[in-house]
């Protein structure tokens, strides 16, 4: 770049600096350069290997696999879903390789999670190439290394080949980290809880059906056992069982509650210790224009029954002089529904945490 800033037309003429010009243009952008003679590149292999590309499997290649192929940067990530056509993708590279004279096949090697697929790989490009290549797992080629390195190869531990022992070690791991170090047991036990929740709330579906097909699926399961009928209430169950708050799931109101003219009281839930009732409401809010707060309902719930039977909740309470906490939907909206609920039980209640211990046994158990 020093050099080509010191060359002047005056100097060295007309015909010498047209002939310098390609160099200074790649010089000002050499990248741009690149991708262009990369694309010429791809392009003349694609044509050339057209009918390489339609042969080499059973199923002609698709545009996307053929790029993935060509391509020959030092590394190339390759995002593909399941049964996409990943291992007819290194198959066919590892014979592009080969049969376009770029790599030898002792200059290949091939890695795979499993030894089945690492066998049928080998298998394949063998057939389709004339020539093996080595494919190993990568334990396989760890294992290799380490006997190249020190001479012989250790014993596998038994965890290494026994599903059984291994699930047992990652258990215990699991177990020393929740035990020892608050941050991990918080992101563990957060985590196993919620693994296989997908968390939508009612106002992710238009028709009463459409929520409750979601919830039969999801099986949404405490930390106590029980079945709940939101995410939300998944969310509060598990914080009163962490809190070593102990609960009913939906009891029966205490009292008889007769010509209401209604079905059975169920409430949310009821603190066993304290006979403190829970129930969390289905609303958000939304602040109109005027400054007034609108409660909504979601999109398949009737908002005025709905609302007349919140308030129908709270004069059971009233009346019977039970005491009722209440959370809402627009809390967990607005990233406060266990805060809230621990400012609104504190007056009440005396917390017992659970040891981490006892949640992620309970966890396991689960």
């Amino acid at each position: 770049t020093t050099l080509l800033s010191k060359l002047r037309p005056e100097a060295i003429g007309t015909d010498q600096t047209r002939r310098i010009e390609p160099i200074s243009a790649f010089a000002k952008a050499p990248k741009r350069f690149r991708e262009q003679a990369i694309a010429r590149f791809v392009e003349t292999e694609l044509m050339h290997w057209h009918d390489f590309f339609d042969s080499v499997e059973s199923n002609p290649l698709t545009p996307e696999q053929r790029l993935a192929i060509v391509v020959d940067e030092d590394a190339t990530l390759v995002l593909a879903g399941a049964g996409s056509g990943k291992t007819s993708v290194i198959t066919a590279k590892a014979a592009y390789l080969m049969k376009a004279g770029i790599r030898k096949p002792e200059e290949i090697l091939l890695l795979a999670f499993a030894r089945g697929a690492a066998q049928e790989i080998s298998a394949r490009i063998e057939e389709r190439c004339g020539a093996p290549v080595e494919v190993k797992t990568f334990h396989a080629l760890a294992y290799h290394i380490i006997g190249v390195v020190d001479g012989s190869k250790p014993a596998l531990a038994p965890h290494a080949t026994d599903d059984v022992a291994f699930l047992a070690l990652i258990r215990k791991i699991l177990k020393d980290l929740v035990g020892a170090q608050p941050a991990v047991y918080r992101a563990t036990i957060d985590w196993f809880a919620q693994f296989f929740v997908v968390p939508q709330s009612p106002w992710d579906f238009k028709t009463r059906h459409a929520y409750y097909t979601y919830i039969e699926k999801q099986d949404l399961r405490t930390l106590q056992g029980e079945r709940v009928k939101s995410y939300e209430e998944l969310l509060i169950a598990n914080w009163l069982y962490e809190k070593g708050i102990a609960y009913a799931y939906e009891p029966l109101y205490e009292l008889p509650l007769k010509g209401t003219g209604r079905r059975i009281y169920t409430p949310d839930f009821r603190l066993t210790d304290s006979g403190i009732y829970i129930e969390h409401f289905g609303v958000r809010r939304k602040r109109m224009s005027d400054g007034t707060e609108h409660l909504m309902t979601a999109p398949y719930i009737d908002r005025d029954a709905y609302l007349a039977d919140m308030e129908w909740k709270r004069g059971v309470h009233a009346t019977h002089g039970t005491v009722l906490i209440e959370t809402f939907s627009y809390d967990r909206q607005e990233g406060r529904l266990l805060q809230a609920l621990e400012e609104k039980l504190a007056p009440h209640v005396t917390y017992n945490p659970r040891r981490p211990e006892t949640i992620f046994n309970r966890l396991i158990e689960l």
